[in-house]
């Protein structure tokens, strides 16, 4: 009988079979981490910005519980127009000059840019010309002074309301089919007809009442109130 020795190079090799359970452990590692950098993506891409935390009425006061902290995607146009969560802050006192609903993301444009009125306060619009009015450079939240002339008698002034604020600044363009208001400085020669309005009490608004229809008035813009 004859006898044939076999190499090991040339012996019989079991096929290498991967390990089931190892692949699918590894696939499911790399779908583990590819979801951990994708919702850090977004994390990253998210934007904090301030939302109504309910309902709010125009001229609310906002307090801290009307608002609430959200992120979401922005991209650049609207993130500028909406109230970033770091002015959070400052946001806080200021009055809604528009109604805003639960959850609605907060615009810039929405707070009112007028002086808050206390409960014993009203506005009370004035005519004036730009040439009597600081030259037409008074704006909204100004401190003013207002002096009356008696222009029909003996030209004397006096003081009819040492320091109020300006509530508003403008000029009636509608003539009987409306009206609109526009920066007193850009009155040019439609000046008569420019208008303020200011913060006053009852006493005071009977004080400048009776001055518009007696006397001449002046409008003088005052520098800012030291604190003390």
């Amino acid at each position: 009988m004859a006898v044939i020795s076999v190499s090991p190079a040339r012996a019989l090799r079991r096929p290498l079979r991967p390990d089931v359970r190892a692949v699918v452990g590894i696939l499911l590692m790399l779908v583990a981490i590819g979801g951990s950098v994708t919702v850090w993506t977004t994390q990253q891409d998210t934007r904090g910005v301030l939302v109504a935390a309910h309902d709010l009425a125009a001229g609310t006061v906002l307090q801290p519980s009307d608002l609430a902290i959200a992120q979401t995607r922005l991209d650049d146009t609207l993130y500028q127009a909406a109230l970033p969560s770091n002015e959070l802050s400052r946001t806080i006192g200021r009055q809604l000059a528009e109604p805003a609903h639960a959850n609605q993301i907060l615009a810039r444009g929405q707070l009112s840019t007028h002086p808050l009125l206390g409960p014993d306060q009203e506005v009370l619009a004035i005519p004036i010309r730009a040439d009597a009015a600081a030259g037409g450079r008074i704006r909204t939240g100004d401190a003013v002074q207002i002096v009356a002339t008696d222009t029909k008698h003996d030209g004397t002034s006096h003081v009819v309301l040492p320091r109020v604020t300006v509530y508003e600044v403008g000029r009636d363009q509608g003539g009987s089919s409306g009206s609109s208001s526009v920066p007193l400085s850009g009155v040019g020669s439609s000046a008569a007809s420019s208008w303020i309005t200011v913060v006053v009490d009852q006493q005071q608004a009977l004080q400048l009442t009776a001055a518009r229809w007696a006397d001449e008035l002046d409008v003088a813009v005052l520098p800012p109130q030291a604190q003390q």
